[in-house]
C-alpha cells in the first residue's frame, strides 16, 4: 500500500499477514438445496460446517467451493480427506472431492503467515422419520408379575414413575425418576392388601391417585404411597380416566357407577362430588381398555380405545368424553381399522396417536402399531420407519408413557393371556424428535 502526503515523496510498502476465509459455500446442480446451505466459519479453531445438516440420504460427490477471504491470500491448498495424498491449490472453476472433509490451507500475501481450515458438509446419518427403539432396563420387580401399572406421578417434588405390581395374592410399588428408568427403589406400599383391585385403571386424578375395586368399593392415596377406602363414594365399578381442566372445563374423574344394578356414567369434581350422566350403552368398553386424557385447542378429552363390553365382547372402537358423563362412539362401528383387541398401549406422541399391541380373540398378542391424525377417528397401520425390531416381542397389558426427551418407554407386557409379565422396559424414539 502506498499513500501521498504532500510534497513527500517517500512511498511505504505493508505487506498483508491476515489469512482468515471470510465466506464459504458449495455448489453442485446435482445436488438440491446445497447452494442453499448455510455454513459457520469458526476462527478460533478453523473449523467450517453447516449446522443445519442436510437430509438424509443426500450424496455428495464433486462441488464447487466458493470462497472469499478476509484480505488477499496469495494461494489456498486444498487436500481431501478422500484422496489424502493429493493436494491442489484452490481454483474457483475446479470441483473438489468432498464426499468427506477437506483441509484448506491460506497463505497470506506475505507468503509467510499460514492458517488452516478444515471444512465439512453435515448429512443427517440416520432416516429423521425413523422411531428407533432399545431394550431400555429390566423391570425391578422380582420374581413373576401378574398385571402392572406405570404411572407419572410427584415423589420428592420431582417427577417420577409409580410401578404398581401384582405379586401373588399382593401388590408391590417401586419407584424411578423419569430422568433415569433404570434407577428404581421399592417404597413401603399400605391399605391395597388382596388382589381384588382393578390396577390396570388405575387413575392420577389432581394430586391424588385412585383405583376401582372388583366389589365397586373406591380406593384412592394423596401420595401414591399409602392408600385408604374413599369416602362418600358411589358404588364405583369402572374409572375412566381424569379429565384436565379445560376452556370452560371443570377437572372430573370419570367412572361408571352402578346403582340397583343400572350401570351409569358419572364424574367426581376436585370437591370430590358426584354427577351421574346418561346410562352406559352395551357396546361400551368396561375393561382392558386404553385410555389417555389430553388438551386438545384448550378442551380437555378422555378417548378409550379396544377393551370387553358388558357382554365380554372384544371391541375395536374408539369412544370419547369431553366431561366425563356423556360419551360419544367416535368410529364407525362397521369401519375396522383393527381386530377387536384388549390391552392396547394408547399415548400421544409426535402430535399424533400411537396405538400398538393387545389381545385378539385367540389370545395371540400383536406389535402392530397404529397412528391417528383425528383424535381416533380413524387410524392408519404403520408398515416402516416406526415398526418395532425383531428382538420386540408382541405384546399386551403393557404401561406406555412419554418423558421430557420425547422418549416413549413401554413397561412390561404379556405375551398371551396365560402368561406373567414381561421383565423388560422399552424405549424408542423417532431420531428428528431428538435433534
Amino acid at each position: 500500500m502506498t499513500s501521498c502526503l504532500g510534497s513527500d515523496d517517500n512511498a511505504s510498502t505493508t505487506t498483508l499477514r491476515d489469512a482468515q476465509i471470510a465466506t464459504f459455500s458449495l455448489t453442485n446442480d446435482s445436488v438440491p438445496g446445497l447452494n442453499k446451505v448455510k455454513f459457520t466459519i469458526s476462527q478460533l479453531d478453523g473449523l467450517i460446517l453447516n449446522m443445519d445438516s442436510m437430509p438424509y440420504g443426500t450424496e455428495v460427490g464433486q462441488v464447487l467451493c466458493n470462497i472469499t477471504f478476509v484480505s488477499y491470500a496469495i494461494n489456498a491448498a486444498i487436500t481431501p480427506e478422500a484422496q489424502p495424498d493429493t493436494t491442489f491449490s484452490w481454483v474457483e472453476t475446479d470441483s473438489v472431492n468432498l464426499s468427506k472433509p477437506i483441509k484448506i490451507v491460506v497463505t497470506a500475501a506475505d507468503g509467510v503467515t499460514k492458517k488452516t481450515y478444515r471444512a465439512q458438509l453435515n448429512i443427517h446419518q440416520v432416516n429423521p422419520d425413523s422411531l428407533s427403539w432399545e431394550r431400555y432396563a429390566d423391570s425391578p420387580v422380582p420374581g413373576t408379575i401378574r398385571e402392572q401399572k406405570v404411572i407419572t406421578y410427584s415423589y420428592n417434588n420431582e417427577d417420577a414413575y409409580f410401578m404398581y405390581a401384582g405379586t401373588s395374592g399382593d401388590y408391590k410399588l417401586y419407584c424411578s425418576p423419569v430422568a433415569d428408568a433404570r434407577r428404581w427403589e421399592e417404597l413401603p406400599l399400605s391399605g391395597l392388601s388382596g388382589d381384588d383391585k382393578l390396577i390396570s385403571q388405575l387413575t392420577v386424578f389432581g394430586s391424588s391417585v385412585y383405583i376401582p375395586s372388583e366389589s365397586g368399593a373406591l380406593y384412592s392415596s394423596q401420595d401414591g404411597v399409602h392408600w385408604e377406602l374413599a369416602g362418600n363414594t358411589p358404588s364405583v365399578r369402572y374409572l375412566l380416566g381424569a379429565l384436565s381442566e379445560g376452556r370452560n372445563q371443570r377437572p372430573v374423574l370419570a367412572a361408571i357407577v352402578e346403582d340397583n344394578g343400572l350401570l351409569s356414567f358419572a364424574c367426581m369434581n376436585e370437591n370430590g362430588e358426584w354427577t351421574t350422566g346418561e346410562n352406559v350403552h352395551s357396546k361400551f368398553p368396561l375393561t382392558n381398555f386404553a385410555s389417555y386424557s389430553y388438551i386438545n385447542m384448550y378442551h380437555a378429552y378422555i378417548i378409550l380405545v379396544g377393551g370387553r363390553n358388558r357382554e365380554n365382547q372384544l371391541t375395536n372402537t374408539t369412544w370419547g368424553t369431553m366431561n366425563g358423563k356423556d360419551w360419544a362412539l367416535l368410529t364407525n362401528e362397521g369401519t375396522g381399522y383393527f381386530e377387536e383387541r384388549e390391552g392396547l398401549m394408547l399415548t400421544r406422541y409426535d402430535e399424533k396417536f400411537f396405538l400398538t399391541g393387545g389381545m385378539n380373540a385367540e389370545g395371540k398378542a400383536s406389535k402392530e402399531l397404529y397412528t391417528s391424525i383425528d383424535q381416533g377417528v380413524t387410524w392408519a397401520l404403520q408398515d416402516s420407519l416406526v415398526i418395532f425390531p425383531d428382538a420386540y416381542n408382541a405384546r399386551g397389558f403393557a404401561s406406555v408413557q412419554v418423558d421430557k426427551d420425547n422418549y416413549m418407554l413401554i413397561f412390561g407386557g404379556k405375551t398371551s393371556n396365560n402368561t406373567y409379565q414381561l421383565n423388560e422396559i422399552w424405549r424408542g424414539r423417532i431420531n428428528r424428535l431428538g435433534f
